[in-house]
């Protein structure tokens, strides 16, 4: 059972209380957990030593390392500790990570490195070769236990802004700077790059600029906070038709537009022919009764969105004969849309990689 408390609560023997119950409410029927401390002369030393008996028997010692809190860029070094650890016990031993918390940053960095983990909400992924074992469970995705003090997401028209002025232009970027660029108040922007900097999207310069952006990472970071049909009020339009002819009648009939979405991308990343135009408007009812569309709960070709913020509207392109949205917002706009445009945004972020200074400048 998950016991809600604040951080400071959390003392270890209560920590490592609630981990060994969460594991061994995990284990199959017939394994057999025991902890017990390190021996006096093991450094460096793991926090406890966990002993994993088989159905069958056979053994192995797991290191189990409590943190507080792991931010993503300290897991290598953590990681090397609690392998150094292990090579000094003399026995075949495996590292586990465990903490009150654990972001899915945090999860997928573990992973990257081979580390079992666990923490008290339920998130677990225990991976043992002998005795033969693979464990993984899911908790909570937000931090239950942290305060509201600092940034805990990209969440909101302000952190979209700052992660496409991150991604759309190069670094080096000061505070003040991106905060002008962004329009935001800079202890917003501090906030936000603190946040980023824990969870290994960017690299600064100890108390000074910007001078590395995981751009990649970045926006499919923004993508678990952020979603293009919740987050901007979009309306469905048929277009009896057909769109073979509609791209320019739109572009002609919106007062301000950018297409964004499967048809912002097909010249230069498609997957399957678009058979759905989205774009941004300032008014979607305005723009549907000048093009005669008719709205469609389903069979759906036109998506017209009110965007929001109007930063969909910054560093557009001419693609196709349209004028589109910056690669970075039609990326994240097909992560999080329905179908197949996610596959879409995989095969749109594999261009971006391959081609950055065509569009990173």
């Amino acid at each position: 059972m998950l016991h809600i408390m604040d951080n400071r609560s959390f003392s270890r023997n209560r920590l490592e209380q609630e981990v060994l119950n969460l594991l061994r409410q995990r284990f199959p029927s017939g394994w057999k957990l025991a902890a017990k401390p390190p021996p006096p002369k093991l450094r460096p030393a793991p926090d406890f030593i966990l002993t994993l008996t088989g159905p069958n028997g056979e053994r192995i010692k797991i290191m189990v390392e409590i943190k507080n809190q792991l931010e993503p860029k300290n897991a290598a070094a953590l990681a090397e500790q609690l392998r150094r650890c292990a090579r000094n016990f003399g026995e075949e031993a495996m590292p586990l990570v465990a903490a009150p918390f654990l972001s899915v940053s945090a999860r997928e960095r573990l992973k990257e490195l081979g580390i079992s983990y666990a923490d008290t909400t339920g998130n677990v992924r225990v991976i043992a070769s002998r005795p033969a074992l693979f464990i993984e469970t899911c908790g909570v995705e937000r931090n239950p236990y942290r305060e509201q003090r600092q940034a805990q997401s990209l969440k909101g028209a302000k952190a979209g802004r700052i992660v496409r002025a991150l991604c759309d232009a190069k670094p080096p970027f000061a505070v003040r700077k991106l905060a002008q660029a962004a329009g935001i108040d800079p202890g917003y922007v501090s906030r936000i790059l603190a946040f980023l900097d824990d969870e290994e999207l960017i690299r600064r310069e100890r108390r000074g600029p910007v001078i590395e952006v995981r751009w990649r990472k970045l926006i499919e970071r923004w993508a678990r906070d952020y979603s293009f049909m919740e987050f901007n009020r979009v309306v469905s339009y048929l277009e009896p038709r057909g769109l073979s002819d509609f791209p320019p009648r739109l572009a002609a009939a919106a007062r301000r537009i950018a297409v964004t979405g499967s048809y912002a991308v097909s010249a230069i990343a498609p997957v399957a022919p678009a058979r759905l135009l989205a774009a941004y408007v300032e008014s979607p009812e305005d723009t549907a009764r000048r093009l005669g569309l008719i709205p469609a709960e389903s069979g759906a070709n036109v998506l017209l969105a009110e965007p929001y913020d109007a930063v969909v509207f910054e560093r557009m392109e001419e693609r196709g004969g349209m004028p589109c949205v910056a690669l970075s917002q039609a990326a994240v706009d097909l992560l999080t849309s329905p179908g197949r445009a996610p596959a879409e945004a995989q095969a749109l972020l594999g261009w971006m990689e391959a081609n950055e200074p065509a569009w990173r400048r």
